[in-house]
């Protein structure tokens, strides 16, 4: 278990560390080759959002009217989908980052909340360290906001595990 969270834990830090050493690093060219990879296997983001999308209630026809606005804004606008994508980026990563660090390290500590806490500075340090990285690449920025949005996806996290343990041990009570 240890090995597999350790492997995990250094697949992940590993590919933020590749992609933080890319120069200029761009997301929309990154998903148009995921899309073509995928239409490989016959898939297409465009297409699975259409199917979504047609099976959506009519309910939330205001909300179907809200994304093709939105949609049509950022056609004319793609600058907006880079750096959305790129901020949702940064949530992702350190969301998973924090929660493999929790897995590996509640295979070290006795208390739940040991390991949570160590996630959270771990989580944090890996984010400071990522951007302190960035600014040694060519077209890229060590950026303190980059490190408070890393830690958006940190703090959820840990959030998740507390809200977990606390369910989990209110079941418990009751039972």
């Amino acid at each position: 278990m240890r090995k597999r969270n350790w492997f995990i834990l250094l697949i992940a830090v590993g590919t933020l560390y590749y992609l933080s050493s890319i120069p200029g690093l761009r997301v929309l060219p990154v998903l148009q080759q995921i899309n073509k990879l995928l239409k490989y296997f016959d898939l297409s983001i465009s297409r699975l959002a259409m199917k979504i999308a047609a099976h959506l209630p009519t309910q939330l026809s205001p909300a179907k009217t809200l994304t093709a606005d939105f949609l049509n804004y950022a056609r004319r606008n793609p600058v907006i989908i880079e750096f959305l994508l790129r901020k949702a980026a940064h949530v992702f990563f350190f969301f998973v980052i924090t929660l493999v660090l929790f897995l590996l390290l509640r295979s070290y500590f006795r208390q739940p909340w040991q390991a949570i806490v160590s996630a959270f500075i771990g989580g944090t340090f890996i984010a400071v360290l990522d951007e302190f990285h960035q600014a040694f690449v060519v077209n890229r920025h060590g950026n303190f906001v980059d490190v408070c949005i890393d830690m958006v996806g940190v703090l959820t996290a840990v959030l998740l595990l507390i809200l977990s343990f606390w369910l989990t041990s209110q079941h418990r009570k009751s039972s």
